[in-house]
């Protein structure tokens, strides 16, 4: 039982870094368009391809950390459940 707890315990973290390590990403990715956006207008340099690939590259960063965000909360949701409803036991 004590391994279990162990394993869960590590399984969780895994999860909680991996989610916090995919938001970074996404956010880091989304200013540095966002800077190119903001370099290249003041630079008036042709911004087509900045606003091109920000208007794909945004939304589907997020979209996916939302994914990932929302398959961890469910598993752990889904984990607690079945705790409750077996008492604690395996």
């Amino acid at each position: 039982m004590l391994e279990t707890h162990k394993t869960t315990k590590a399984i969780f973290i895994i999860q909680i870094l991996s989610i916090s390590l995919i938001w970074m990403f996404v956010f880091g990715v989304t200013w540095w368009i966002l800077r190119l956006l903001i370099i290249s207008i003041n630079l008036r340099d042709a911004i087509d391809a900045s606003v091109g690939i920000s208007i794909l590259v945004i939304p589907i960063f997020i979209t996916l950390a939302s994914i990932l965000t929302y398959v961890f909360i469910g598993l752990r949701r889904n984990r607690f459940e079945n705790e409750i409803k077996s008492g604690g036991k395996k």
